[in-house]
């Protein structure tokens, strides 16, 4: 078999890949709690893809991506736990620059990605979640994917940016469930 296609379909690809199939479904639900738990399954696959590639910011952004998105799901909309999820993003950061060696611009780049996904996820408005995704979350996670060779990433990413198009012309810019 090629050294192309060994690299695409090995076993750590193969996770990125089920991540971005849980991303894809998410923007085509009408429900919030739906949307969270899908969003769940991908962060729970990208952690374990970041953590075989050695992208450890990555890595520990999707371990309490997990717990956002459960605690979304359940409705959980408190100051409190928003500040607590953002300092926990932060903490990821630090942590995998002074514990892990992970480049520092790639972890501030994420850290801006998933604080501000967690902001607008907070807001719980379809329009303002899927507007972050397009312009501002996918394109920053897009760099971590090309610096760690996850094809899983990438294609989650693109995928993301035309799946929201997608949920736009389907839903219009309102027809999002907002509570």
């Amino acid at each position: 078999m090629p050294e192309f296609l060994i690299r695409f379909f090995s076993p750590i690809q193969l996770i990125g890949y089920l991540g971005t199939a849980c991303a894809l479904l998410s923007y085509q639900c009408r429900k919030n709690r739906d949307y969270f738990l899908l969003q769940t399954g991908c962060s729970l696959s990208f952690a374990v893809q970041f953590a075989m590639l050695g992208s450890y910011a990555a890595m520990l952004l999707n371990i309490f991506s997990v717990l956002r998105g459960i605690l979304f799901a359940r409705g959980c909309r408190s100051r409190g736990y928003l500040i607590l999820m953002e300092t926990c993003f932060a903490v990821s950061c630090l942590l995998s620059c002074l514990v892990f060696g992970e480049k520092w611009w790639i972890a501030a780049l994420l850290f801006a990605a998933q604080g501000g996904g967690t902001l607008a996820m907070w807001t719980r408005n379809g329009k303002v979640i899927r507007m972050a995704q397009l312009c501002f979350i996918s394109p920053i996670w897009i760099v971590n994917n090309l610096c760690y060779f996850s094809v899983g990433g990438i294609l989650c990413e693109v995928f993301n940016m035309i799946s929201v198009v997608i949920s736009f012309i389907r839903f219009g810019k309102t027809g999002y469930d907002k509570t």
